[in-house]
């Protein structure tokens, strides 16, 4: 028999072939991995695949409607990000940065990208038992990513770094719930936030025992690594998979690789950019308990913002943050680039034909 938390919903979804139909075939996929979270007939390939018809008559599948949630979790299709802030977030309405309770700038202890705050968060978070384990990022091959349930110290610091590629983050929230974790806390950038929301939402919602905690990054644009690695060698003659650190700061894209550092402007590389990205206006991660990123404070520092009580519990389990001077201006001026740049002509994603968001 299957866990109660996992009794199918009686809501009416579109289903797997509204998402292949609207989202999938036309190149808005963001490669979250939410529709495959909780669906065994889903696998994540360059996109995602149904292997098997979806009859949601097997024991062994997680029954999660007549149709199956895949297209309503996808951070793409509708989303009414009103509902969303007013489920999840605890704060004052910020025109320009979403809910916010307190808005940060410094750095911690803890090696990482910037400030190291992301980092020290997690460490934080697991050492005083706000969640057993995280969802993060870890290197693959090359310099591609791979998403991890991570449960010790050492996991998280070893995969410290941001990465600036598609990772499927939400796909592990499912395998981890089957594993009989029930604190969870996930990083990801502003797309997969909304997505893990729309999947609590949709499934989770009443199941109280499940506790996440999102942190997300601050974010641009994504790229494909394929490509990415492609355009690197053209525009700096070095091998993306055999560099040690990338890193995207004031415009530039830095690689370091042999202990030296080459960068070329990030514009250089739109021919990269996963096109979902161009339909997106969240820089700061709106959804999230606590949003992290470089823009907005000095080098070597990250800004935070705190967007929920859980996320302030987070944050003031810190015991090493440095403050310094937070920016806001530059934050709001790079949050409207990502508006500017968004594709409102020809064929778009549902979620921006229907999406409803508290002005």
């Amino acid at each position: 028999m299957l866990p109660e938390i996992f009794f199918p919903l009686v809501k009416r979804s579109e289903g797997f072939d509204a998402l292949k139909r609207r989202i999938i075939d036309k190149g808005f996929c963001t490669y979250c991995g939410a529709c495959a979270s909780f669906c065994e007939h889903i696998v994540l390939k360059e996109t995602p695949e149904l292997v098997e018809d979806c009859s949601l008559e097997y024991e062994d599948v997680i029954k999660c409607g007549e149709n199956g949630i895949c297209y309503d979790v996808c951070p793409m299709t509708e989303t009414n990000e009103k509902e969303l802030e007013e489920a999840f977030l605890d704060g004052k309405k910020d025109a320009e940065l979403g809910i916010v309770r307190k808005l940060i700038a410094g750095s911690c202890g803890a090696q990482g990208q910037d400030g190291g705050v992301v980092t020290s968060l997690l460490l934080s978070g697991l050492k005083n038992g706000l969640f057993d384990c995280c969802i993060i990022a870890a290197r693959g091959s090359g310099f591609r990513a791979e998403p991890v349930i991570a449960e010790s110290a050492e996991e998280i610091k070893e995969a410290s770094g941001t990465k600036y590629v598609a990772v499927p983050m939400v796909s592990k929230i499912g395998e981890a719930i089957k594993e009989g974790k029930r604190k969870i806390a996930i990083v990801g950038t502003p797309c997969e936030i909304r997505a893990t929301r729309k999947l609590q939402q949709a499934m989770l919602k009443e199941v109280e025992e499940i506790d996440i905690v999102a942190i997300g990054l601050f974010c641009f644009e994504n790229f494909d690594y394929d490509l990415l690695s492609e355009k690197i060698t053209e525009l700096l003659g070095i091998e993306l998979g055999e560099a040690e650190k990338v890193q995207i700061s004031k415009g530039r894209y830095i690689v370091r690789s042999n202990g030296k550092e080459k960068s070329c402007k990030v514009t250089a590389l739109e021919a990269a950019v996963r096109n979902n990205c161009f339909y997106c206006d969240d820089f700061t991660a709106r959804l999230a308990d606590i949003s992290v990123g470089s823009v907005g404070s000095p080098d070597g520092s990250s800004t935070v913002i705190i967007r929920s009580k859980k996320g302030d519990e987070l944050f003031n389990s810190l015991e090493d943050f440095v403050t310094t001077d937070v920016n806001r201006e530059e934050i709001i001026r790079t949050a409207s680039l990502k508006r500017e740049k968004i594709r409102r002509e020809g064929e778009v994603p549902p979620i921006l034909i229907k999406s409803v968001r508290l002005k």
